[in-house]
């Protein structure tokens, strides 16, 4: 102990660089004070570059390292995650390259579908459909208003001798349902034995009826026709009346009848002609109770009766009216020699198929197209709903709640009363005013609908809770077995929506999802059976598959040339921060997933993370008492003169954040045309700065108020300086004012960034609490000491979903800003809802994130 007494003295150091011991310096030492049993700390005075760095002096006069003004790299490793489940050699394994076409092939058949998809869209008129056997029996019966002994639609007849299918029934070829070929087969035999011809088709007929009419009562209800019961019953009595043979005392026969009384009698007379409803389809079953003198004010603009070939022949037949006539005609000017179930279809058509390309992921492909379209539906929008074709006077909720979804999206005003029309006092939702039918697809399109709500809207409120009831109970009694549709995956199609809502879906997952769920031969349940081919069409699918699997491609490329950038870097090395770059990617590839937009993937990828290296390396230096001045002081200086003062870890953080940070902002600099690295840096010490103060509560234990840990949070997440840096390279030139409707300071951006954090802190509430760090839950109880912690994640929750309101408020709103910037923006928030809509699923990266990215990056669909 003696020897300690000199003033100053030389000695080995010890010293650990890079997680190594063993390299030599000497030191000119002071002595300053003891520690512990015979051991001094002694400060480095001269010779080296480690500022402050605090060793212990053993009275041999050897040096080690005991502490360290700046942390060291043992102390930032110090923190174990999960393993990174996407290394090089998974990834190499799952990129597949084997392919039945060459790369120009499968752009030149994707060029082919895009023209002939495009030439679908140009030549929507008022719907294509296929004929109904059914509808054309009914017109088929008009005699020849020049009082001759022949059909006024001689053609339509031909069509039925032509078209009975193999085994003796009339009706759609590519699906069978009882209900449906029982009651086209019936209308037709009725129909020529009226015109006293096709004898032996007419037997045939007849052998189907009675071979298949107790089958129709093992077929689900949900699968029988609209207005079956009304029209049914009524055109067996005709074929009683005409002799014809067929089981007429069947038990389930009287049961059709006693269904068509209840339905009667819920709808009396005097509102059948004092109101549109639903019995306007089906005329043709109520000849003998209506009156045609008040029925004729119901008539549609167009001359039909609901857009029903047979209603309205049966209403001509009654009243000899013009109109009726004319319609009849233009229908078969349309299609010849049939007529469909019903006609016009056009707002049906239009809004399905615009749907249909949407979900698919191939809408980019057809934006002039779209927007023609949707000029067309919104020409005949009517706030109290809209029906399935332009001069209908019966809206229909699922007509209503797509175009509403799809309209606002785009950008048109349309306002959500629309679904008031179709609400009962006891808020329940139904397909048409006054009726108590709903099924599966019309529920689901009400409920996709009520996701775009806006601030305010009570009524879309109800819709969402009405139809996320009615949809889990269809998954679990009847498997969202369905009354309107018959549907390739249906019951597929509701389970993703219920459990990955649009604030929690991203645009690349439900198309991957959708082109397994798609149905190229879907086939809808009117009166009658009828397919839509511009809306259920292999072209489409053919399509989406091509385009998916190329885009996927392309991604494939870019994540390869980023993790050469992370290993670069040195970035990989860092101990104390996950490897979560191919998570990072999924989170910008899963919406901006277009190609021209791979510059822009690339920076938010490398932007994003920085941020999680820098959360994690604050959280570090803070949980361990120790200073980040020098980072700090380096970021917000952009000075390198301060790396040598550095330790090795904090070094190459700023190193390549400041290298990577110049790279982006020479490229922005070229695509804006002018010098963006100003902006940039403000971004980067905004970000340090908010970092700056949460390591400083971490360090004096503080607890803020909501409100001020919030206005700090919201920043220190990240999302703001990500979206920020990104939005610079989406193709688009942004001024200052632009810049500003999205920047710190903008609605837009403290709504991502407040929802973003909300869901963060309250699925890693516990993790977090701890180590220590402060959360929106704890800062809401100090706030309020008398709730629990599960009402203060409640508080959490509410605040996040009325904040994710008003995100739908500046996205269909904040036309200012260019609409690539604002989707990059809204889907940053849609991803954070994904990555933590259970717990932490980016730092865990647990199974089903692994299994979306899967899907998304590296799984082709096949």
């Amino acid at each position: 102990m003696n020897s300690l007494a000199n003033g100053s003295f030389s000695c080995r150091a010890i010293s650990e660089l890079n997680g190594s011991f063993g390299s030599t310096q000497r030191y000119s030492i002071k002595l300053s004070s003891f520690v512990g049993g015979g051991r001094r700390v002694c400060s480095k005075k001269a010779g080296g570059s480690r500022r402050g760095k605090i060793v212990a002096c053993s009275a041999e006069g050897t040096v080690t390292t005991i502490a360290t003004g700046v942390p060291d790299s043992s102390i930032l490793s110090k923190r174990e995650f999960p393993p990174a489940f996407w290394k090089e050699e998974m990834i190499s394994s799952l990129i597949s390259t084997y392919d039945e076409l060459s790369a120009p092939e499968k752009e030149q058949r994707m060029q082919t579908l895009i023209a002939e998809i495009k030439d679908m869209f140009k030549s929507m008129g008022d719907g294509e459909t296929n004929p109904s056997a059914y509808d054309t029996a009914w017109v088929a019966r008009i005699p020849s208003v020049d009082g001759s002994d022949r059909p006024q639609f001689p053609q339509t007849l031909q069509w039925i001798l032509k078209n009975q299918l193999s085994d003796g029934s009339w009706g759609e070829e590519l699906c069978f349902l009882t209900y449906d070929r029982a009651l086209a087969t019936l209308a037709c035999v009725i129909t020529l034995t009226l015109w006293n011809t096709g004898e032996e088709q007419v037997k045939k007929g007849v052998e189907f009826i009675t071979n298949h009419a107790e089958r129709m009562e093992g077929e689900a209800d949900n699968h029988r026709p609209s207005g079956f019961e009304i029209v049914f019953i009524s055109m067996l009595n005709e074929a009683q009346t005409l002799g014809l043979d067929l089981p007429y005392d069947l038990p389930f026969f009287k049961q059709i009848n006693e269904m068509r009384e209840t339905k009667l009698k819920k709808i009396p007379l005097n509102v059948v002609h004092a109101i549109p409803t639903t019995i306007l389809y089906s005329l043709e079953g109520l000849q003998e109770i209506v009156d045609w003198d008040k029925m004729m004010k119901l008539q549609s603009k167009d001359g039909s009766f609901l857009s029903s070939p047979a209603s309205t022949a049966a209403v001509f037949m009654r009243t000899g009216d013009q109109k009726s006539l004319d319609f009849l005609t233009f229908v078969l000017n349309k299609f010849h020699d049939h007529v469909p179930c019903h006609y016009p279809l056009d707002l049906f058509e239009r809004l399905w198929a615009v749907d249909t390309v949407e979900r698919l992921g191939i809408d980019r492909h057809f934006k002039n197209e779209i927007k023609e379209t949707l000029d067309y539906v919104y020409m005949y929008w009517d706030e109290r709903g809209i029906g399935w074709a332009r001069d209908n006077a019966v809206g229909d909720i699922d007509d209503t709640a797509m175009g509403l979804r799809i309209l606002r999206l785009h950008g048109y005003n349309v306002s959500s009363d629309a679904l008031k029309t179709f609400r009962d006092g006891n808020g329940e939702f139904f397909c048409f005013m006054g009726q108590t039918q709903r099924g599966v697809t019309d529920m689901l399109n009400v409920h996709r609908c009520s996701q775009v709500a806006l601030p305010g809207e009570e009524i879309m409120e109800e819709a969402k809770l009405c139809t996320q009831r009615y949809l889990t109970n269809a998954l679990e009694s009847v498997g969202a077995f369905d009354k309107w549709a018959l549907k390739k995956d249906l019951q597929g199609e509701v389970e993703y929506v219920l459990k990955y809502p649009w604030h929690r879906s991203m645009p690349r997952l439900e198309a991957r999802s959708y082109i397994e769920q798609y149905g190229a031969n879907d086939v809808w349940l009117g009166k009658s059976m009828y397919l839509m081919p511009c809306v259920s069409n292999a072209k489409y699918l053919e399509l989406a598959r091509l385009d998916f699997n190329s885009v996927q491609s392309i991604q494939q490329k870019e994540i390869q040339e980023l993790q050469r950038w992370w290993i670069v870097s040195g970035l990989a090395k860092l101990g104390f921060t996950p490897d979560r770059l191919v998570e990072t990617y999924f989170a910008v590839a899963a919406s901006m997933f277009e190609p021209e937009f791979a510059m822009c993937r690339a920076v938010y990828t490398k932007a994003s993370i920085f941020i999680v290296i820098l959360n994690y390396f604050y959280e570090a230096y803070a949980t361990s008492g120790h200073d980040v001045t020098l980072f700090s002081e380096a970021i917000t200086r952009w000075d390198l003169s301060l790396v040598d003062k550095m330790p090795q870890e904090m070094k190459t953080c700023f190193l390549s954040f400041y290298d990577t940070m110049n790279e982006i902002a020479q490229e922005g600099s070229r695509r804006q045309g002018r010098d963006v690295l100003p902006y940039i840096r403000n971004l980067m010490e905004v970000q340090v700065a908010s970092h700056d103060s949460e390591a400083k509560w971490v360090q004096d234990k503080y607890t803020p108020s909501l409100d001020e840990y919030i206005n700090n949070a919201k920043i220190s997440m990240g999302l703001g300086t990500i979206v920020l840096t990104s939005v610079l390279f989406t193709g688009e030139l942004l001024s200052s004012n632009v810049l500003s409707k999205i920047g710190h300071g903008s609605k837009f951006l403290h709504l991502i960034s407040l929802t973003g954090r909300l869901i963060y802190d309250s699925k890693t509430y516990e993790e977090n609490k701890i180590r220590g760090k402060v959360s929106a839950i704890q800062c809401c109880i100090k706030d309020h000491p008398e709730i629990s912690e599960e009402q203060a994640l409640n508080h959490i929750y509410t605040l996040m979903q009325n904040a994710l309101l008003e995100l739908n408020w500046e996205l269909v709103t904040n036309n200012d800003v260019p609409e690539s910037c604002r989707k990059l923006v809204f889907n940053t928030a849609r991803a954070m809802q994904l990555f933590f809509m259970e717990k932490d699923g980016f730092t865990l990266s647990h199974l089903e994130m692994q299994e979306h990215i899967k899907k998304c990056l590296f799984q082709p669909v096949l």
